[in-house]
């Protein structure tokens, strides 16, 4: 079974898909605590309320949970994009790859390959695929998603990064849909990371109470609609099997913003949708017959299981790669090193 994983940067699932809150109670509240250093201010007085539209903002999700399904992920604060997708991405925890703020200092990211880099350990036959609107994701700081120079060289590893920002990240994300859908429609890597910012764009910018954030969220699903018809005519023609998830890092506050313990700013999900073979979760991940709540990090482990693939295992009896490290505890939220 080949993957394309989705990464909407900063989506709020109550106005893609309103209709998968109710449906599972897990959405309703996190499942596990958050750092104190990363609580919320108090809401200001001025908050503005969000819409109230039943309709989903992006069909395209819609029919792909009707279809499949959607689990819930609670994502573990602070909530900002380079946490998020190190810990989606990777299948580690904050304290695991270090990253816990969008400048990514004192990184582990290099120890910590991504869901692609997995597929291809697994297998050094596999071809993967990887285009992000973020350059942090691909190519600058991180990056999460590891750039295998070797395998880039062989062509058995892609990685697209737009250059058209002209109109911000709505120019940026065609172009990224324009390069994923050729590539995934002609090429067919056996596993492709694709993602899209102009959501969180949007939601920085107006809010997610505003009308300008759902259109983005609607913009954004119509990406995903040609990722996936792409796809779609793979298994069609060839027979292929896939598997399409997406995902997201956070939502956002009616007023805009994000990073820290909000429940609509922490609340993520991930959506899972085959082609080809029929689609069940491990039973542990269910609870009377409904998917149950994530943390971020069991996203990869997740996709890796479904997908059939195994790591690798090594025990020699000397101690090379021991890792003797300072334990990583985050920041202190000291102003003090705040310049």
């Amino acid at each position: 079974m080949k993957l394309l994983l989705i990464g909407l940067d900063g989506v709020r699932i109550d106005v893609a898909v309103p209709s998968a809150i109710p449906a599972n109670p897990a959405f309703a509240e996190p499942h596990h605590p958050a750092d104190p250093r990363f609580a919320a201010e108090p809401a200001p007085a001025d908050r503005p309320e969000m819409l109230q539209d039943p309709s989903p903002a992006a069909p395209t999700l819609a029919r792909l949970i009707r279809g499949g399904l959607i689990a819930p992920v609670w994502m573990t604060p602070p909530t900002d994009s380079g946490p998020g997708w190190s810990n989606l991405l990777t299948g580690t925890t904050h304290e695991e790859n270090n990253v816990w703020w969008n400048e990514f200092v004192g990184h582990r990211l290099a120890e910590c390959p991504d869901v692609l880099s997995r597929v291809f350990f697994a297998n050094p036959k596999a071809r993967t695929y990887a285009a992000a609107t973020w350059e942090a994701l691909l190519g600058s700081f991180g990056p999460v998603i590891q750039r295998r120079i070797d395998q880039q060289r062989t062509g058995q590893h892609k990685v697209f990064i737009p250059r058209d920002f002209t109109r911000g990240c709505v120019s940026a994300d065609l172009e990224v849909r324009s390069h994923a859908c050729q590539v995934l429609n002609h090429e067919g890597p056996d596993a492709a990371f694709v993602y899209f910012e102009g959501v969180d764009e949007a939601g920085h910018r107006d809010g997610a109470a505003s009308p300008g954030y759902r259109s983005a969220i609607g913009e954004v699903d119509e990406h995903v609609r040609a990722l996936v018809k792409a796809v779609a005519e793979r298994h069609e023609a060839l027979d292929e099997q896939w598997l399409v998830t997406v995902t997201t890092d956070h939502g956002h506050k009616p007023e805009g913003g994000h990073g820290e313990d909000e429940v609509d700013v922490r609340r993520s999900f991930l959506i899972l949708h085959s082609f080809g073979r029929p689609l069940e979760l491990p039973v542990r991940f269910l609870a009377d017959g409904l998917p149950k709540a994530l943390y971020s990090h069991e996203v990869t482990p997740l996709l890796l299981e479904l997908l059939g693939v195994t790591g690798g295992a090594w025990h020699p009896e000397h101690e090379v790669g021991l890792t003797i490290d300072i334990p990583s505890v985050g920041p202190t939220r000291n102003l003090a090193f705040e310049w």
